[in-house]
């Protein structure tokens, strides 16, 4: 009896063992379950938290006030499922040495078509004449650095129209408000001489174009002239070749070379050299292998990118658009190549006219590239 009664005790004694090891395994399976989520929860929090902030020092406020009248102007809507095609502003500005001149060296207009998966890209020759807002005949890329002029002057009448939150540019800090009113400047003389309405505008540092060629590791770029120039350390064959950051910015702003005016470049042929460097680094960033880098661009393109698209703006273009475009979807459309007896770049009313219907065309169109001397 008494064995039996012992039996009855082990056995109850390895039933609680058996249930008190089962419930600390559940325990610790619990525990690493909840660590395991927490990690995920954190890195989710922390990647969340790095995009928001990247974003965040890329936006500039919208423009309160005309650069050219006290009034206010209509904000364009953020981007919807309804919207078509639309138009966007790019402005290379280089500040890189701590210039102050605040002068664009690129000016590019996309018009974006998503009916037809199409980007058509305009490169605007930064020397082209045009009247500013004084009604003198400068070069268009002098528009920026007046906007910024008016836009300070408007702030000290106005203080309210500062946003509190400043920028450098090289050596030149400004408020954004005064950073929006300068680019809205250069955005009002495009939208007059194409007429159109430009719905979001970005200012790029060449900074940006060196680090995301490099990260992507390199662009492949068909060169169609020799090309040396010793101040930007560019020496160049003809041939396809794959060019690194510092090359493929050389490449883009290729003008004056060593040898004489003989091997210079015109301001419509270092346009195409841009959209050449746009095109080879959108197939890069659009192939699989640098998916995994997603983080990575997009630091860096925060670091020198500023644009007037707010986050509700970035998401819908985003969320819209994603499958919608690839490599193969820009398209070039030139810039009517014209001289005055001076040989200042001009543009007439014939040639305006008919750049801006191949430009605001939906059709897709096929331009035959100008012919370059193999020099």
């Amino acid at each position: 009896m008494k064995n039996t009664q012992v039996e009855d005790h082990d056995t109850t004694q390895s039933s609680r063992i058996i249930k008190s090891q089962k419930s600390k395994r559940k325990q610790l399976i619990l525990k690493v379950i909840l660590i395991a989520a927490g990690i995920l929860l954190l890195a989710t929090g922390v990647i969340a938290y790095q995009i928001t902030s990247n974003i965040n020092r890329m936006i500039i406020p919208k423009p309160v006030i005309d650069a050219e009248q006290d009034g206010p102007i209509e904000t364009p809507p953020v981007f919807s499922e309804e919207d078509e095609d639309f138009y966007l502003l790019v402005m290379g500005l280089d500040y890189r040495d701590n210039h102050n001149a605040l002068l664009t060296d690129s000016i590019m207009v996309l018009h974006i078509i998503p009916q037809q998966s199409t980007i058509k890209l305009l490169s605007i020759p930064r020397d082209l004449l045009v009247e500013n807002t004084r009604g003198s005949i400068v070069k268009i890329n002098s528009l920026f650095s007046e906007g910024h002029i008016l836009t300070r002057q408007q702030a000290k009448d106005n203080p309210s129209i500062l946003s509190g939150d400043t920028i450098k540019l090289g050596n030149v800090t400004m408020d954004k408000a005064v950073l929006s009113g300068a680019i809205a400047n250069t955005r009002n003389k495009l939208e007059e001489i194409l007429d159109v309405s430009i719905q979001n505008t970005v200012l790029v540092n060449f900074n940006t174009l060196v680090a995301l060629v490099d990260e992507v590791g390199g662009i492949e770029i068909d060169v169609k002239r020799s090309m040396k120039y010793r101040v930007t350390n560019l020496y160049l064959e003809p041939g396809l070749q794959t060019l690194n950051g510092e090359d493929a910015l050389g490449y883009a702003r290729f003008r004056e070379d060593d040898r004489g005016r003989r091997y210079f470049a015109s301001d419509f042929e270092r346009g195409q050299q841009q959209q050449e460097v746009v095109k080879a680094l959108a197939d890069e960033i659009f192939t699989l292998k640098n998916s995994g880098k997603t983080l990575k661009l997009l630091a860096i393109v925060s670091e020198n990118v500023q644009t007037d698209m707010d986050y509700a703006d970035m998401y819908a273009m985003v969320t819209n658009y994603y499958n919608v475009f690839n490599s193969d979807s820009f398209q070039s459309v030139p810039f009517p190549e014209m001289y005055s007896s001076k040989g200042d770049v001009i543009l007439s009313d014939e040639a305006r006219n008919e750049l801006r219907n191949s430009f605001k065309s939906l059709e897709i169109e096929e331009h035959e590239p100008q012919e370059e001397a193999e020099l």
